[in-house]
């Protein structure tokens, strides 16, 4: 039994080294300033700093690729989750979206900021400054309701 483990336990650790020289792709695609959100909403300067800790990693072409984020297998891990995070809503492609996706998409940073789902609990450990106080949620969804009304009379 000692012998297998040894044997799966180096089978591991072969396929992680192999594993590093096989990566995703996780540089970020540039970004055209006349599609981002700031480009078609105001935003005050303390809702756009609260998106950049809370929000831009995942959600955005800003992402900031942490050291361990290099790393196979995490490396699949948080490119999948930030693959799958600008696919939902993705700030730097906000001019894209026609603008019932815009009210739709603000009132699901409504919705979701509101029940905490976001941001992710996975993200928050090794990011305690994108957590949202009462505050700051509250910030959110004012801003929402207004974009959306300013969405609405243009």
């Amino acid at each position: 039994m000692k012998k297998f483990l040894l044997i799966a336990l180096f089978i591991v650790i072969m396929i992680v080294i192999i594993l590093q020289f096989f990566k995703p792709d996780i540089q970020n695609p540039s970004e055209d300033s006349k599609k981002f959100i700031t480009s078609h909403l105001q935003m005050p300067n303390d809702v756009l700093n609260q998106l950049e800790k809370s929000c831009f990693d995942c959600h955005s072409f800003r992402t900031k690729w942490p050291w361990y984020s290099k790393i196979s297998p995490v490396v699949y891990l948080i490119n999948s989750d930030v693959q799958e995070g600008r696919e939902h809503l993705n700030f730097s492609e906000w001019g894209d979206y026609s603008k019932s996706d815009m009210m739709e998409m603000l009132e699901d940073i409504e919705k979701e900021v509101m029940d905490g789902e976001m941001p992710l609990g996975i993200y928050l450990p090794l990011h305690p400054e994108a957590k949202l106080s009462d505050e700051s949620k509250k910030m959110f969804v004012e801003w929402a309701k207004k974009s959306g009304e300013q969405i609405l009379n243009k």
